[in-house]
């Protein structure tokens, strides 16, 4: 199927389901669909690992100093969870921003990295994020995902095939080194995975960073380094961005007051929290809780 039919496919399913800027549920291995009409201000997300592939449009994603931008026919990895910064920077009624995104099953590389002997150019990854081309195989392949979720006696048989084909294509991809590096068990990329993972569990305890490249492993300096090559910031920068977003979630989901999800999240002093918060958003807690969740596209 041609990029343009496929483009007009999604376009209709988003129409026909009521899908705005949000990431869309499509229902076949946790796939969502964004069809975005006009372009975004910075927005701020949390990515878990994950793969977009955009057909249509432009984004930009911000790492610390790093900029990654990414447009028609390329594709987006991220190997890490971590948070970032993002905007879609072109589109228009007629020619929307449309992208199709998968979560990445961590255990699937790292299974299918064994049972490949060069699964791709052993260069080291120089961050968590990473954007291509992306080849006919793989567009060819998140096409069939699409589709076979129209297909629900299909899919009990020939999703995990597919899910399976698509996370080897990634893998395999030039710009794939970050899932190549986490795959490998003792790997800097795969320690830095191990300590986020940790940061993440318990995300309001106090961190040192000698405790935390201990945990990995590494000299101090050289966990930090290693540390801000792949996440764009610091360990404890890292946290700080993790604690505010999961505050904000938490005032505007769970309608949390703006001292008990400052607690939540580790704060000792609502004061600390607020001033934090509206260096990071741009609006104080209260504001912003009362504006809601402000939009955002994969």
């Amino acid at each position: 199927m041609p990029p343009d039919e496929l483009i007009r496919k999604l376009v209709a399913f988003a129409d026909d389901h009521g899908a705005g800027g949000d990431p869309f549920p499509v229902g076949a291995g946790s796939m969502t669909l964004v069809r975005q009409r006009q372009p975004t201000l910075i927005y701020p997300v949390v990515y878990r690992p994950i793969f977009c592939l955009v057909l249509q449009g432009e984004k930009q994603t911000y790492l610390g100093s790093q900029t990654v931008r990414f447009g028609a026919m390329q594709s987006l990895i991220v190997g890490l969870d971590l948070p970032a910064q993002a905007r879609v920077v072109s589109a228009s009624r007629t020619e929307p921003y449309v992208a199709l995104a998968l979560p990445l099953d961590m255990a699937l590389i790292r299974e299918l990295a064994l049972e490949i002997d060069r699964p791709g150019k052993s260069s080291p990854a120089s961050g968590a994020v990473a954007s291509g081309r992306a080849d006919a195989a793989i567009v060819d392949a998140m096409r069939r995902l699409f589709e076979l979720s129209q297909m629900p006696e299909a899919g009990k048989v020939l999703l995990p095939l597919l899910l399976r084909e698509i996370h080897y294509w990634l893998l395999t991809a030039k710009h794939g080194a970050i899932l190549r590096q986490v795959a490998e068990q003792d790997s800097h990329a795969a320690r830095i995975a191990r300590v986020i993972a940790g940061i993440r569990r318990d995300i309001a305890a106090s961190l040192r960073v000698d405790d935390l490249a201990g945990d990995a492993g590494m000299s101090v300096s050289a966990f930090h380094a290693h540390f801000k090559e792949l996440t764009g910031t610091s360990p404890l920068q890292f946290q700080k961005q993790l604690r505010l977003m999961e505050a904000r979630r938490l005032l505007q989901a769970e309608k949390l007051s703006v001292s008990r999800a400052a607690f939540q999240v580790g704060y000792e002093s609502p004061t600390q929290f607020s001033r934090e918060y509206s260096r990071h958003f741009g609006l104080p807690p209260r504001a912003d809780k009362a504006q809601g969740p402000s939009q955002a596209a994969l």
